[in-house]
């Protein structure tokens, strides 16, 4: 599974991480700038499948205190394939925003070469534009509309100072995302819970302001 996966590399770029001064503190911002990758597990009750999409994101992080941070995820939208339950026979579209507030918890001293976190944070998630693109069969010409949704997401991960107020970040994130669909002009008018509930990997790098 690409959890595992997120969880090896994690442990495996964690066992690298060196002792360079760490100089977050209290009243520090911190902007990053990375691709994440999201992975729908998809429950769909056997309607449809979701595949994952990758593209740029962006945090702000401030510091109140020496151990705790305040995230806001941005980014570009990701525009996710909705397919057959074969997997292969595209479907559709769906394009979305999945802007998320997490309070974080930073373990290790300020001085500390990295310094892993844990998060846990509330997400809200809008879709842009949604569109059936099959152009035979019973869907054919239907309007698809997707609901927001919002929900927790828990997120663990790591800052490492590769230099003085520059460094890598690493996280793995798990959201609750469980938009309603409905798919209308089509003889049979459809209305489904789409369980996306995605895990999302991360890598990005950040300055210190």
């Amino acid at each position: 599974m690409l959890f595992n996966k997120n969880l090896k590399i994690l442990i495996l770029l964690l066992s690298f991480a060196g002792s360079n001064a760490y100089g977050l503190e209290k009243g520090d911002w911190i902007i990053r700038g990375g691709v994440t990758n999201i992975d729908p597990q998809s429950d769909t009750g056997g309607v449809v499948t979701v595949d994952d999409k990758s593209n740029l994101t962006s945090t702000i992080v401030y510091f109140p205190t020496n151990n705790i941070g305040i995230e806001v995820l941005l980014g570009l939208p990701f525009v996710h394939d909705i397919n057959a339950l074969d997997g292969i026979t595209k479907l559709g579209e769906a394009k979305l925003l999945p802007p998320t507030v997490t309070a974080q918890y930073y373990f290790n001293q300020q001085n500390s070469g990295i310094r892993p976190y844990v998060g846990l944070g509330y997400n809200y998630t809008f879709f842009l534009e949604d569109r059936i693109t099959i152009t035979t069969g019973d869907l054919a010409g239907g309007h698809l509309e997707m609901g927001s949704s919002s929900g927790l997401a828990f997120q663990v991960g790591f800052d490492w100072e590769i230099r003085d107020n520059f460094g890598l970040n690493l996280d793995i994130r798990k959201f609750s995302i469980e938009p309603t669909a409905n798919i209308n002009n089509i003889s049979s008018p459809m209305q489904f819970d789409v369980a996306l509930d995605p895990i999302t990997l991360g890598i990005s790098l950040y300055v210190e302001l």
